[in-house]
């Protein structure tokens, strides 16, 4: 009974926190902790805090509660509010640590934890915190929430436009993933795991029973300020311990939401170069004849600079030496430890969705643009001439977010883990390459497509034939 309660735990905090709808009316019993509940594992593990961590209570408290919660989860905003009555209850005793917990590629979730701790920078994460569990998470509404707490408005937008705090949002995630957390909330108490909502007596119960461990500690002379660190001595940096179909659960849930390709697992396989890869065009944006015999598939990243410099000094020089047997198809692979990067993916997606990717594209890699913010994207949409209103809803909506979003799916199941990453005629060339290299690539290619034209094929089939004939399985295919 205890495994299936756990399940129901993880998979009903999961969906409801992608799908359920933060209704004050709603019955808060259905989310209470029942004494069907599991209990909470006497196991600690370890998770660090920092003394710039979003906290309140103690700052030498006896309990320690770490909280990864998302602000799209209504069990989440729930969990907080129980949390608000602890901490009036337990004063100095209790000090409760805000994490961020979001899904890669829902930008709405990233942008609200971001939003929390640029208000945080201006000393109101906590009001900012419980704004954010009152309903929708679009920009519009974080520039609201802004105004009224009487935040430097345009310091604002400028650290959300910039990513500023995508930095802190991304290690946030990455801890919760090395402990296995793909859903909130989930609470560390003094190490110890809660995972889903627990009613205020539940929490109560396990908070008193932390406090009697505490003066153990006391009496035994653990200075009060270094009781955290001695509940964690030890504690392993892992996964929380699950049930065996929990972690069937838990596994699910990993395939599904781990987009963040610096969170791999362990039997993540990386693209070998050399090998031929089923890597087509479809809808990307392409440049050259859409039955030239070799066919570039670039994934790259606007703020990398080996990126940059691929586009800069190699893409035009190739599509003058190959004008009619070249096509350069982009694909995009915005890494997490640029905190812009995404961003510019999604401008130049929205710029693509007004035919004009490609020059919108040339002009984010060009190298006179320094800062790749909200506002460069808009003069350089003005000096294309594009619909202003139609791009900035683009560049929020969910199209362009899909669209971002799934050529990251293809990268990571291709076993893409940095970029630029090139595929001539499906085959893998890693990292930045000169373009003698890219050229001698395409030379090879284009010698063997001579062979598929002897056969008699038709250009249009020439490289749907190579590939159907050649091209390997995706190495993560079931990512």
């Amino acid at each position: 009974m205890r495994s299936k309660n756990l399940v129901s735990l993880i998979l009903g905090s999961a969906l409801l926190a992608c799908t359920a709808s933060p209704d004050p009316q709603a019955d808060p019993s259905r989310f209470a902790a029942t004494p069907e509940a599991p209990p909470v594992p006497q196991t600690r593990y370890l998770v660090s805090v920092r003394p710039d961590d979003p906290s309140l209570g103690g700052s030498a408290p006896l309990v320690t509660v770490v909280v990864f919660s998302d602000y799209a989860c209504p069990p989440c905003g729930r969990t907080w509010k129980v949390l608000d009555h602890l901490l009036e209850d337990y004063g100095d005793d209790l000090r409760v640590v805000a994490r961020s917990l979001t899904v890669p590629g829902f930008g709405d979730g990233e942008r609200a934890a971001e939003a929390a701790l640029a208000a945080g920078a201006q000393g109101q994460f906590w009001p900012m915190h419980r704004r954010l569990f009152e309903g929708r998470l679009d920009r519009a509404t974080l520039k609201a929430h802004a105004e009224a707490l009487g935040l430097d408005v345009p310091r604002f937008l400028d650290d959300l436009d910039l990513g500023a705090f995508s930095g802190p949002r991304v290690q946030h995630r990455r801890e919760a993933v090395e402990l296995g957390i793909y859903f909130g909330p989930v609470a560390l108490v003094n190490g110890r795991p809660v995972v889903g909502f627990r009613d205020e007596r539940a929490w109560h119960d396990l908070i008193d029973e932390e406090i009697l461990a505490a003066q153990v500690r006391l009496r035994e002379g653990t200075p009060r300020a270094d009781l955290y660190a001695s509940f964690q001595a030890g504690a392993p940096l892992t996964s929380i311990a699950l049930e065996p179909e929990a972690e069937a659960a838990r596994q699910q849930l990993a395939r599904r939401f781990a987009v963040d390709i610096k969170t791999l697992p362990a039997d993540f396989q990386r693209v070998e170069a050399g090998k031929r890869y089923m890597v087509e065009a479809g809808d990307a944006p392409a440049l050259g004849p859409a039955d030239a015999p070799v066919q570039l598939v670039a994934f790259m990243d606007f703020e990398c600079p080996y990126c940059r410099r691929a586009a800069q000094e190699a893409f035009q020089a190739l599509r003058r030496r190959y004008p009619e047997d070249l096509r350069l198809v982009f694909r995009h692979l915005p890494l997490p430890i640029h905190r812009s990067a995404d961003g510019a993916a999604r401008a130049a997606a929205a710029a693509d969705r007004q035919g004009q990717f490609w020059p919108f594209a040339d002009r984010l890699l060009a190298p006179e643009v320094t800062s790749l913010g909200r506002g460069t994207f808009l003069a350089i949409a003005r000096d294309l001439h594009l619909d202003e209103a139609r791009f900035i809803a683009d560049l929020d909506g969910p199209d362009v977010i899909a669209t971002v979003r799934e050529d990251m799916l293809l990268a990571r199941r291709l076993g893409l883990d940095a970029t630029p990453g090139f595929f001539v005629n499906g085959r893998h060339v890693s990292g930045f390459q000169d373009i003698g290299k890219l050229a001698a690539e395409i030379d090879a290619e284009l010698l063997i497509v001579q062979k598929l034209r002897s056969e008699g094929l038709p250009p249009a089939e020439l490289l749907p034939t190579l590939l159907g004939r050649e091209a390997v399985q995706f190495p993560n295919a079931d990512q």
